[in-house]
């Protein structure tokens, strides 16, 4: 088996540039000739100007047969991990994808294999059954599942909502939005009493340093979000234009902020609170005053997933946001560097995770 597993595992190594028109032929046979993962300044975003990337090679790692054919790969997209008062170098696992001719020799446990060597921490949302089964072999932790909301805020929209979450729409409806209304304007009302206000900018500036160093602390696991990362992960981003940022003020002080993208979801208007980050006691007024700007812009509802510490199913219903049966599965592996928190990693009441972790808000549905 180690002589296979070498022979495998010699056909294997990171991208380098001569690579790349090899890679997206496979990449065209494996997800369409639409995806994501084809569109050149996706690619380079994503893969060459993350500021944590190591080096110049990029977190992605090819695998190709005796005649030299991709047929296979392994991305990642690093990320700096606050835990335990340090950082860690990590990264989120992403794309791992085989050609179906190859699924059951091990390449793609290989594949990973060398991809989670490099990191001393390694994450993945939207884990599959299989994919899970084999992780778990490998070592990795299963934190369960990131809960996935919509927030509906007009009447077609809660219509979808509740269409959504199986439940039946027309009672929903009936009684559901005068509901609705009700939770926001107690809600916003709650933001207001709080003195808590959104100052909506064109681009994140230092004031961002100010708002990590203010808030990470009340979060046990989280990926930096300081200023660099955000206008890597927002301004620089492909249509950055999609992005609405904000930032939250309470009593006159700099305390968090939003950043709200807008699309659709078939043919409905909507938008994704794709990040946040604010002391827990602002949460509510954070997302009561996210719903009003969503409103205000002509959404039909506001969908997010989130895994927090201080955000329970109980408090997100509270805040009028219906849960999804569709959820993403995360887990984590701590690999020998990252030992003295690999008992925190492995609680999931301790992490922070938004859409804007890994690839969560493409995998979605904004278009």
């Amino acid at each position: 088996m180690s002589r296979y597993t070498d022979r495998i595992r010699a056909h294997i190594r990171r991208l380098q540039p001569e690579d790349l028109a090899d890679l997206r032929e496979f990449q065209r046979r494996q997800f369409g000739p639409q995806a994501l993962q084809l569109q050149e300044g996706h690619h380079h975003w994503l893969f060459t100007r993350n500021p944590y990337i190591e080096g110049t090679d990029p977190q992605l790692w090819i695998y190709r047969d005796k005649e030299g054919v991709v047929q296979g790969q392994q991305a990642g997209i690093p990320y700096l991990l606050q835990a335990g008062g340090k950082s860690w170098r990590a990264s989120w696992g992403i794309d791992l994808a085989v050609s179906p001719r190859y699924r059951t020799r091990g390449v793609g446990a290989i594949l990973s294999d060398e991809y989670v060597r490099t990191n001393m921490v390694t994450t993945a949302a939207g884990i599959t059954d299989a994919a899970r089964k084999s992780h778990r072999r490998a070592g990795w932790r299963d934190l369960g599942t990131i809960p996935l909301y919509a927030r509906p805020l007009t009447r077609e929209g809660i219509r979808a909502g509740f269409r959504e979450s199986r439940t039946i729409g027309r009672v929903a409806t009936a009684v559901g939005y005068p509901l609705l209304q009700i939770l926001e304007r107690l809600c916003l009302s709650l933001a207001r009493w709080k003195r808590a206000r959104l100052e909506l900018v064109e681009q994140f500036d230092q004031r961002s340093d100010t708002v990590w160093e203010r808030t990470s602390c009340y979060y046990p696991l989280l990926g930096r979000r300081d200023l660099e990362y955000l206008r890597w992960r927002f301004d620089t981003a492909p249509h950055p234009e999609r992005y609405q940022r904000y930032y939250l003020y309470h009593r006159e002080r700099l305390s968090g902020y939003a950043v709200i993208c807008y699309g659709y979801r078939g043919d409905r208007p909507a938008a994704v609170l794709t990040d946040f980050l604010c002391p827990p006691d602002l949460q509510t007024a954070l997302f009561a005053l996210c719903i009003e700007s969503c409103r205000v812009n002509g959404a039909n509802d506001l969908h997010c997933a989130v895994l927090s510490p201080h955000l329970s199913a109980r408090k997100m219903k509270l805040l009028g946001f219906i849960p999804l049966p569709m959820r993403s599965r995360f887990m984590a592996l701590a690999g020998s560097e990252a030992a003295p928190i690999a008992s925190l990693l492995a609680n999931a009441r301790m992490w922070f995770v938004t859409m804007a972790d890994s690839d969560m808000e493409w995998m979605y549905f904004l278009t």
